[in-house]
């Protein structure tokens, strides 16, 4: 049995004294809202152009993000704190403008992802400061092809020859957008580390959201809700470790403006809709598409940092696209 219809249905007893609510071991399984076909997923998979469209700004939203972050002047951790404490009392606002509330049992299921989220920024902050952002984001760049060994096992979903072949080409060209922006190209052995358990990390958040969207019609600004809250929890402690009075007190004047575009652009608006995504688009094929916020972030960064734009990154960016393009193409195998 995939493990993603094991997480399913796994514990479906619901205590008497609260029907509907799943017990303990039922942290990180999603009971559907809407009950799944036998053998099959809550939410089908689409091959129409609306989830392309949502997913294409998906890809804009994230895109923004680095060069926007490079504008912030306070420290990295210090503006992640505050992102998520931005975007989760906001969330919940949104939740009851729509008559909503973060369900127990949405909070409990978010958890693993949540933390696995917040874990991963912190891991990222302190990469940097052993690695260089051109080995981050290789290492970034590679999450497409650790999830095509993870999409069979996990998910149960088909990858094809074809699919993988493009994979491939399109982790080349986005590695090729990172180094053709010039830069040092160092790392250590703990730095490494580091940089690998951010994609861990990410990964799981990435791979558990997509399961609750597949086996559930979890709602996803409630599900990104609870995700922004346990991620929110994740960083406090490392905050509380690592950030003085003083580097809290160098967060301010243009900060609140970039701040609340990360929080809001690339975090709740982006996250939402990759949310939404993970009912529509195999991961298989999501991964891929994400790889294009590279070719996103190189323009942002010509714009408004004035980086200049190499050929290397021109032919990794085409690359990038010509393999998404391919992909879209090619018919997802029957299940």
């Amino acid at each position: 049995m995939r493990i993603a219809d094991q997480l399913a249905s796994a514990n479906g007893r619901a205590p008497k004294s609260a029907p509907g609510v799943p017990g303990v071991g039922a942290v990180f399984q999603v009971v559907p809202t809407v009950q799944p076909p036998a053998g099959g997923a809550g939410v089908k998979t689409s091959s129409g152009t609306l989830p392309l469209f949502v997913m294409g700004l998906v890809v804009i939203s994230w895109g923004l993000g680095p060069p926007i972050s490079k504008l912030l002047t306070a420290p990295p951790m210090v503006s992640a704190f505050i992102r998520f404490g931005m975007s989760t009392p906001f969330l919940l606002a949104v939740l009851a403008l729509r008559g909503r509330w973060l369900s127990r049992q949405v909070w409990r299921q978010s958890a693993l992802p949540g933390l696995s989220f917040g874990i991963n920024m912190v891991f990222v902050f302190a990469a940097v400061q052993h690695v260089t952002i051109s080995v981050m984001s290789v290492m970034m760049a590679l999450q497409p092809a650790m999830l095509l060994a993870l999409v069979g096992p996990i998910l149960g979903e088909r990858v094809t020859a074809r699919q993988m072949l493009f994979t491939l080409i399109g982790v080349a060209g986005a590695v090729g957008v990172i180094l053709g922006a010039g830069g040092d190209f160092r790392a250590g052995g703990f730095g490494l580390l580091l940089a690998a358990m951010s994609v861990v990390t990410f990964t799981v958040y990435f791979v558990l959201t997509r399961i609750a969207r597949s086996t559930s019609a979890v709602d996803p600004i409630e599900w990104m809700t609870g995700i922004n809250f346990w991620s929110f929890v994740a960083t406090i402690l490392p905050t509380l470790l690592m950030v003085t009075p003083s580097q809290f007190a160098t967060f301010g004047g243009s900060d609140w403006l970039w701040i609340v575009i990360v929080a809001f652009v690339t975090g709740v608006f982006g996250h939402v809709l990759m949310t939404w995504c993970h009912g529509h688009i195999d991961v298989a094929r999501s991964s891929l598409y994400v790889l294009a916020m590279h070719i996103v972030a190189v323009g942002a960064a010509w714009l408004i940092h004035g980086e200049p734009v190499t050929l290397l990154q021109f032919a990794g960016g085409a690359a990038v696209l010509a393999s998404v393009a391919m992909v879209i193409r090619t018919t997802p195998p029957a299940p």
